[in-house]
């Protein structure tokens, strides 16, 4: 039987300010400084700290692999620049499962609220129920540690233990997409190097890559813009409006 349809969740007695007040009333300093670690890790991994850092970590595999000329050098630096990457993709993703659910054990009347309105709703479903393709997007474009959230709001059952394999299901899965896409980007930077017309551009692609600032500066470019973008086209609208 889905998980989704029996037993019914009944609605949240308590409000959402009691329930806060639950988990943080009593709270003593070690428990609120964890949950401000949690918040921080979670910002910098599921923001954009670990995407920042895993070009430079390619890039600098690749380019102690790679001399420009050779193809064997080039195939060996691929190998390379993919290896590190996806490496560096496992480890922060299995900390970051590991972290964020041990972390939920900080707020437990939180999550189960959570986990009772995403149910009562019929918005997510155990990890068994999900079919190979949802788990895949789910771990590569949100992370390992959502896929495992999804399951213990799914199911209603926190913790690691009993959850060691879709822990490890989801890491798999969030590597593997991080690795096809530096498999290609890692591939063309070796076949251009090697191309009279597109070494220079090549060579400038991994220099500026192996550069946590660029990545810092490009990510930052794109929030600002958004910034600017909005205010400006709501700017424009609010005299339309006024009419």
């Amino acid at each position: 039987m889905d998980s989704n349809d029996s037993p019914e969740i009944p609605d949240e007695i308590e409000t959402l300010w009691e329930t806060v007040k639950g988990d943080f009333g009593q709270a003593g300093g070690r428990r609120l400084a964890g949950v401000v670690l949690l918040l921080a890790w979670m910002a910098f991994q599921w923001g954009w700290g670990n995407d920042i850092l895993l070009p430079p970590i390619v890039a600098r595999a690749y380019e102690a692999v790679d001399d420009g000329v050779t193809w064997g050098s080039g195939a060996a630096a691929v190998a390379s620049g993919v290896g590190a990457g996806s490496l560096f993709w496992a480890v922060t993703q299995t900390v970051d499962a590991i972290v964020v659910l041990s972390g939920l054990r900080l707020v437990p009347g939180i999550t189960g609220r959570i986990s009772r309105m995403l149910r009562r709703h019929g918005w997510v479903k155990p990890y068994s129920e999900l079919s190979i393709g949802t788990r895949f997007l789910i771990a590569y474009l949100s992370g390992a540690s959502v896929l495992c959230l999804v399951d213990v709001f799914a199911t209603g059952e926190p913790g690691i233990g009993h959850r060691r394999h879709v822990l490890a299901n989801a890491v798999l899965l969030a590597v593997a997409g991080v690795a096809m896409i530096l498999l290609v980007v890692t591939t063309a930077i070796a076949i251009g190097a090697r191309i009279p017309a597109t070494s220079d551009a090549s060579d400038f692609v991994v220099r500026y890559a192996r550069n946590p600032i660029t990545w810092l500066v490009i990510y930052g470019g794109l929030i600002g813009g958004s910034a600017l973008f909005n205010r400006i086209v709501g700017s424009e609208e609010s005299p339309a409006k006024a009419h």
